[in-house]
């Protein structure tokens, strides 16, 4: 049982690495077929709506069975609703089902493991959320090269096998009693970078392409970069972890550098074609502060980084997309700076309580 239910776990984060990507790979299709226009902003909107909501009640409700395979039941079915949009007004219905699948696929995919396999809680869950990287780099790839109705309805039975995996899932553990932290102005900042992060990690990935596009490269490169963006950020943070881990803010730091570099490079044709080194650099970004958030102030802070990267994630891509497609650099050059500096802010912090 603790196999199968192991399993469905990183299935589930790979539906929400599969829903994440598809925004970035999609944008040019619809953009063919629906002219979505401004209307693309109200698509991240809803969809923030619904996450929020999902993660909201995954939190309050120690109980994952049933609610836990009904998340991945519901992600299907709004898959299934962009797969046989015939409007752009049919993929702005399945938004909400979305957002409210995947928020509650993302709290229960990342504690179960934990839940699972307390003695190795760390190990296992890298591993498990590999898959959400394997989801985000897969779906560009898929949707440029094959018809992406087709896809998106095999990525809904996918979420369907996943549920029959997480059947009778175990209830949430008690919260273990955690060491102090150095404030709640120290988490509060931690949280708003965390927010900020995922918007740049969503920036990248879902406006590259269509900034390619609009510099004449074709969509097929354009989605091929996309897979390479993500493989890029999944062995980032596979193979960067442990030197993360030696100095995690100054590292970061370093790290969140060398992206606002890469945002630079966007004014500097062709070498925004180097984009998916970005992903490269902000992997470890998101796990190394969540992880700090957790030592610090206990478990509630995994709660709160999923929120904050819930947010950012939609927020964020909801302004570019009323920004014109010239206006992307300025975009991920300003959130890039925001984040370096709240990273600096928090590595000061930190100084100060180690003294």
């Amino acid at each position: 049982m603790r196999l199968r239910l192991t399993l469905g776990s990183a299935l589930s984060l790979l539906l929400s690495g599969i829903i994440a990507a598809s925004p970035g790979g999609l944008l040019p299709q619809w953009q063919e077929v629906f002219d979505p226009g401004s209307r693309l902003s109200l698509y991240f909107n809803l969809y923030l709506g619904g996450l929020l909501l999902g993660l909201t009640l995954a939190r309050l409700t120690p109980v994952r069975h049933p609610w836990f395979p009904m998340a991945m039941v519901l992600a299907g079915l709004g898959l299934l609703g962009v797969a046989s949009a015939q409007s752009f007004d049919a993929v702005l219905w399945a938004a909400l089902p979305l957002g409210l699948g995947v928020g509650a696929i993302n709290l229960s995919g990342n504690s179960l493991p934990g839940d699972l396999y307390p003695e190795r809680r760390m190990i296992v869950l890298s591993q498990v959320n590999a898959a959400f990287g394997v989801g985000a780099i897969a779906t560009p790839f898929l949707v440029s090269f094959f018809p992406w109705r087709e896809v998106l309805t095999a990525f809904a039975v996918l979420a369907f096998l996943g549920a029959a995996l997480v059947w009778k899932a175990p209830a949430s553990r008690p919260p273990a009693a955690d060491g102090g932290h150095p404030g709640n102005g120290w988490l509060w900042l931690l949280v708003l970078a965390i927010g900020l992060y995922a918007g740049l990690e969503q920036g990248f990935a879902t406006f590259s392409g269509a900034y390619l596009t609009e510099l004449g490269y074709p969509t097929a490169l354009a989605g091929a970069l996309l897979s390479a963006y993500w493989v890029a950020f999944t062995a980032g943070r596979l193979l960067m972890a442990y030197w993360v881990a030696r100095d995690p803010l100054r590292h970061l730091t370093w790290l969140v550098c060398g992206a606002v570099g890469v945002a630079l490079l966007y004014f500097l044709p062709p070498l925004p074609l180097l984009f998916p080194l970005a992903g490269f650099l902000i992997g470890p970004v998101f796990t190394t502060l969540m992880a700090l958030g957790q030592g610090r102030a206990g478990n509630a802070a995994v709660a709160y980084a999923l929120y904050a990267g819930a947010s950012g994630s939609t927020l964020v891509p909801a302004l570019f997309a009323l920004l014109p497609v010239a206006g992307i650099p300025w975009g991920l050059l300003l959130v890039g700076l925001a984040l370096l500096a709240l990273t600096q802010r928090l590595r000061r912090l930190d100084a100060r309580t180690a003294l």
